[in-house]
Formats: C-alpha cells, sequence, structure tokens
C-alpha cells in the first residue's frame, strides 16, 4: 500500500511561533542532522543534546563484472548555511548537561524525560535579537 503524506499550507503541525528544540545525541544521523541543521540555520529551532553522528555522504554502491564492486560518493550533505555535516555532525547550541539539570540518580536514557527543558531560554535563543544564523 502506498500512501502518501499530504498536507495544506495553512495546516502546520508547530505553530511557528512556538519555540522548538531539537534533541540529538550520537546516533543521530543523516535525515535527522539535515533536518536539525536547516531548522537551525533557519532560527526555527534550538539544538539540544551531544554532538550528532556526522554521517554527511551518501555512496552509491556497484558491482563489478570481476566480482569487486565500486563505492561512488554521489551527494553531500550541507545545513542550508553551508555547514558540513560529515565526520563532524551537528553540535548542539544546549548541551545535554545544561539541557537536563543533574539530578540524584537520573541517568538520561534514550527517550528521557525532557520536562525541565526552558522553553522561555529556547524562545529567547530564537529571537532575532539572539539569533544571526539567517
Amino acid at each position: 500500500v502506498d500512501l502518501k503524506f499530504r498536507t495544506s499550507k495553512d495546516r502546520v503541525v508547530v505553530d511557528e511561533n512556538h519555540p522548538l528544540a531539537i534533541w540529538l545525541d550520537g546516533r543521530s544521523a543523516s535525515a535527522s542532522e539535515v533536518l536539525s541543521g536547516a531548522l537551525r540555520d533557519n532560527c526555527r529551532a534550538v539544538i539540544m543534546g551531544d554532538t550528532s553522528f556526522g554521517k554527511g555522504l551518501v555512496q552509491a554502491v556497484y558491482g563489478l563484472k570481476n566480482g569487486y564492486g565500486l563505492v561512488l560518493t554521489v551527494a553531500k550533505y550541507l545545513t542550508p548555511g553551508g555547514t558540513d555535516i560529515n565526520k563532524v555532525g551537528i553540535v548542539p547550541d544546549v548541551p545535554k548537561d545544561e539541557a537536563l539539570p543533574p539530578a540524584p540518580g537520573f541517568v538520561p536514557l534514550l527517550g528521557s524525560d525532557t520536562s525541565h527543558v526552558d522553553f522561555v531560554d529556547v524562545a529567547k535563543r530564537l529571537s532575532p535579537d539572539m539569533c544571526t544564523r539567517a
């Protein structure tokens, strides 16, 4: 079954006036890095957590008649601002230790409770006075 995603221009998932925080870690790669970088470069989101994986290349693999293969890089991921993601990743604006204040016995895991994120601070970081990426 092929289901196409469709939406109208006047219907958005997150209102453009609401602050947006993206959580990354060392396992975040590829499309999540492209999306995070684009949202940050356009002053739409603050990135929190750890530096992402840094998968910034798209490669095609071709089988050769002699049994060997050829790996060819066919694309490179850059953010809208021109930042190369490959082997560097997306560095967060707010490191994990700042974003999630320490609590006794708390060990952050995938899906950790982020209810303590300071969205007032996120909104300030996205204000025109603070965000100079666009």
